[in-house]
């Protein structure tokens, strides 16, 4: 299998994922359920297309499968599994002071790595946590026992999928830096490319519950879905999930870190433009817990600021393109 995949067999491995995300009832087993389908091998071998095939079905389910963790450890190099957890970082203190370049690593016992961050559930179930820390000479990574980090934190907005935030200190001596040529960027730019595509897929699925609704009320004998508000709201919507598709899809294989941002960004005012105008369709029946809309809004909410919002990264964005000096082009025409 390479990373050109067949787009019959993409769809068939879409279409069963999306099945299984449906069924399984909570992270554990959805994550299991993915992996005996074949999702470990998959994006071993093609981890473009099968993280964009992935999430958009997480997008698209509102399953909580924990699977941004594989996809940030692969792209690092590093063997992903069930039981590796990546702590997305906030901000870092009392860092070990960094080696020579050639010379091994030797962590101060006297000074304890602080860190805050975001883990998702799946560390209450993992053995090991992976992160990065801000090194003399760059981004360092390290790896800990996930018993650090189990049962501390809160549960955000979206309880189904559990992202906690928290901020721990980890004694030096139980750090065991992690040797990969693989760069913290790439597996950034990896993660963004994954979210974008969730985002998107969630965005569609709101965007289709909202068009459906305008079908089906009737007001002063007339589908709402006529009037010309509701019109421009809906293809407003559209209009933004495609563009930041379009993006998306030019970011499948070997993405640019500032393409991968300039995706994240798009998808994520996508898909908060379309939760607006979704809710507004749908009027008080989006406000009910009957309906389904508040999971995939709190969703939303959640994945849009995982490794960058779409407030925050324009602002990187801006600066990456000063630095570069010049503006890629997202067509080669």
């Amino acid at each position: 299998m390479t990373e050109h995949i067949d787009a019959d067999d993409l769809a068939l491995m879409a279409a069963s994922f999306e099945a299984v995300m449906a069924e399984a009832p909570g992270p554990g087993e959805a994550d299991q359920a993915l992996y005996d389908l074949g999702w470990g091998e998959l994006l071993a071998a093609a981890p473009g297309p099968a993280a964009a095939m992935a999430f958009s079905a997480l997008g698209t389910t509102g399953s909580a499968a924990t699977l941004l963790e594989d996809v940030v450890a692969h792209a690092l190099g590093l063997p992903f599994s069930p039981d590796v957890c990546v702590l997305i970082p906030d901000t870092f203190h009392a860092i070990p002071a960094a080696p020579q370049p050639g010379e091994p690593r030797i962590f101060n016992q006297e000074e304890p790595l602080e860190v805050d961050g975001l883990v998702s559930s799946r560390i209450d179930r993992a053995a090991t946590v992976v992160t990065v820390m801000d090194g003399k000479y760059g981004p360092e990574l390290t790896s800990f026992e996930a018993g650090f980090l189990r049962g501390r934190g809160a549960t955000g907005v979206d309880p189904a999928h559990a992202y906690r935030h928290l901020s721990v200190r980890v004694a030096a001596h139980f750090l065991t830096p992690l040797e990969t040529e693989a760069t913290w960027e790439s597996a950034v730019a990896a993660a963004r490319v994954a979210l974008a595509h969730q985002l998107i897929g969630g965005a569609r699925w709101m965007l289709a519950e909202a068009r459906q609704h305008a079908l089906d009320r009737v007001q002063f004998g007339h589908p709402v879905a006529s009037f010309q508000s509701i019109r421009h709201k809906l293809a407003e919507s559209l209009v933004q999930i495609e563009g930041a598709a379009s993006v998306a899809e030019a970011c499948l294989h070997d993405p640019d870190p500032l393409l991968a941002g300039l995706a994240k960004s798009l998808a994520g005012q996508a898909a908060l433009t379309t939760a607006t105008h979704a809710q507004q369709v749908l009027a008080g029946m989006g406000f009910t817990a009957e309906h389904r809309f508040h999971l995939w809004l709190k969703r939303t909410l959640v994945v849009d600021t995982l490794f960058g919002s779409a407030n925050s990264l324009p602002a990187e964005i801006g600066r990456d393109l000063l630095t570069r000096g010049t503006a890629p082009r997202l067509i080669q025409l």
